[in-house]
């Protein structure tokens, strides 16, 4: 009886390998924003590497730039926030769950930011519209999103280089026209150390060393 009771046992441990194996590895999909548009950003600095990354855009959520007036080096950074009628488009990265709790942990979830489940829309830019069709188009795909739990009502001016780092990541996706001037309107910082700020310098060095191209 012994004997057949751990024939079992090995069996069903047997069982429970070969059905772990054959799961397939959790994924997670997150919409980035902000100088998280460049994919070489997310690959460089943050050491992730995305399984897929497609353009995306939020509904009734609008771009804000929050931060301290008081720092000259790197003042602000973007944050999104409730809006309806508003949009803000970005990347969907489908990652591993490793590297999925990587973007929290760079991110400084949860202090500067916390995870909420959200719905987004793909879309394939071009240029125009196509973000804005696809919210009638295509159907929405939940999505965790980066929101900030203590986000102020006054725009902190973002440094040049963080700003065109967004602006650039809008171009290579071709994201809609509306929104690339809306970037170009944005006011930027002034009277910094850096006077183009540290953001874009830290993305250079990091793809140098890691030999990762501007995409």
């Amino acid at each position: 009886m012994t004997f057949r009771f751990m024939s079992y046992i090995v069996l069903a441990l047997r069982l429970l390998a070969v059905a772990s194996l054959a799961a397939p590895p959790k994924t997670y999909r997150y919409f980035g924003y902000g100088s998280n548009v460049l994919v070489s950003t997310m690959k460089a600095l943050r050491r992730i590497e995305p399984i897929d990354a497609t353009a995306a855009v939020l509904p009734d959520y609008e771009l804000r730039f929050d931060g301290s007036e008081k720092s000259r080096l790197e003042p602000s950074a973007a944050f999104v926030r409730p809006a309806p009628g508003k949009q803000v488009h970005g990347v969907m990265y489908t990652l591993t769950a490793d590297d999925f709790a990587k973007v929290g942990t760079t991110e400084g979830v949860p202090f500067g930011y916390r995870w909420k489940r959200c719905s987004v829309h793909t879309y394939v830019g071009d240029g125009e519209d196509a973000g804005s069709c696809s919210i009638k188009q295509t159907a929405p795909v939940d999505t965790m999103v980066l929101i900030s739990p203590n986000l102020g009502d006054k725009h902190i001016p973002p440094s040049p280089s963080y700003l065109g780092l967004i602006k650039e990541g809008a171009k290579r996706w071709k994201f809609d026209r509306k929104y690339q001037e809306e970037l170009e309107a944005v006011e930027e910082a002034r009277n910094l150390i850096i006077p183009q700020g540290l953001s874009g310098i830290l993305l250079q060095v990091a793809e140098a060393a890691t030999g990762t191209a501007r995409h």
